[in-house]
Formats: C-alpha cells, sequence, structure tokens
C-alpha cells in the first residue's frame, strides 16, 4: 500500500487535530480558554509555518509545536 503524497493541496488534512491539541496544552498552561488558545495558535506564525507543506511542520507531533510555539510567545 502506497501512501499518499503531502502536497499544499492536502496538507490542511493534518491541521485540525494538530491545532486542537496544541491549543488544549497551552490553555491549560496558562490558565486562558480554550478559545483564546486557539486564537493564540491560530494567529502565531508557528501555525502559518503549519499551514506551509515545505516546512515539514505537519510531520512534527504536539509536543514539538507546542514548544515551537511557546518559545515564539516568549520572545
Amino acid at each position: 500500500m502506497t501512501l499518499p503524497k503531502i502536497t499544499q493541496d492536502n496538507v490542511h488534512i493534518f491541521i485540525p487535530l494538530k491545532a486542537s491539541k496544541v491549543s488544549q496544552r497551552f490553555a491549560k498552561n496558562h490558565d486562558i480558554s480554550q478559545k483564546q488558545a486557539l486564537l493564540e495558535f491560530y494567529n502565531s506564525k508557528t501555525y502559518a509555518d503549519l499551514e506551509e507543506e515545505d516546512t515539514k511542520l505537519w510531520y512534527e507531533g504536539i509536543n514539538y509545536l507546542y514548544d515551537e510555539l511557546e518559545r515564539e510567545k516568549n520572545i
């Protein structure tokens, strides 16, 4: 079985679950609402990079994405 190639046209398939998990953790660790955390993530460079197939962030796990978001927000 051959897996489909990930392209800019289909990379969006990976984003919703990752966004949900990262924002849940961010909300818990910063004592903010899930909605606010999701907005923080959606408005981040980390999320913008996640949307771009060539960055390969879609391949990374939740912990990596969360750490990237934390680094970005702490600069």
